[in-house]
């Protein structure tokens, strides 16, 4: 049922034939509204998660609960931060969401564990993957800190397509900001002449005015 998906999870082919047959027998497929949240801290562990449908975006909670986009996944795409008690910290705190209807393969984290047991590939992995998503981490960490919203909202709006299908809820997660933040932040650049929105939509008029913004 599966087959066309497995060969997309990156170490399958390292597997033994009876490591492959344990994972075949596991996966559970799982239909996703469009916010329904896929994972939320790291007390959940959900298991490796490989996107069939749709898109998911992983982002980073603060102590008292910003939420910053780190990036997201598309179809083919895996994440094993959703078996982050597995590799992380319980301090280390991230949340999967669908941002559209999506379906999704799960390998439960028991599975994950006993494949890591016995091969070294699955181990590699999930390191590998890790130290390269903490990439991501560092990046949002280091713009939420010492980049100003006004500057990352400027910054997002130059380099998305015109006009943005984006609610003020959603462009807040993005930045790791409140919504009342990005409200007042958008309602200025109006009044500017720099862009024009309305209901889950933002149009970029004044290109050239945005980019002193940033």
């Amino acid at each position: 049922m599966f087959n066309e998906y497995l060969t997309h999870i990156p170490f399958y082919e390292e597997l033994t034939q009876p490591q492959k047959d344990l994972l075949a027998q596991n996966l559970a497929e799982q239909k996703l509204s469009a916010g329904q949240i896929v994972s939320s801290d790291s007390t959940s562990c959900k298991g490796f998660v490989l996107v069939m449908e749709g898109q998911l975006s992983v982002s980073m909670i603060s102590q008292d609960g910003r939420e910053a986009e780190l990036f997201t996944l598309t179809k083919k795409e895996m994440c094993i931060f959703s078996a982050s008690c597995l590799f992380l910290p319980s301090t280390f705190h991230v949340q999967i969401t669908a941002l559209t209807d999506s379906r999704i393969l799960v390998i439960p984290s028991p599975i994950i564990a006993k494949l890591r047991e016995n091969n070294i590939h699955v181990e590699l992995f999930a390191y590998k993957t890790m130290t390269a998503r903490f990439a991501n981490v560092m990046a949002a960490t280091e713009e939420i800190l010492f980049v100003p919203v006004e500057k990352r909202l400027a910054k997002y709006l130059a380099a998305a397509q015109s006009p943005i299908k984006i609610t003020q809820e959603e462009l807040a997660r993005k930045l790791g900001t409140a919504r009342e933040v990005i409200s007042r932040l958008l309602s200025s650049l109006r009044r500017e002449g720099i862009i024009k929105t309305q209901r889950g939509e933002i149009r970029v008029l004044d290109a050239k005015k945005l980019e002193l913004k940033m």
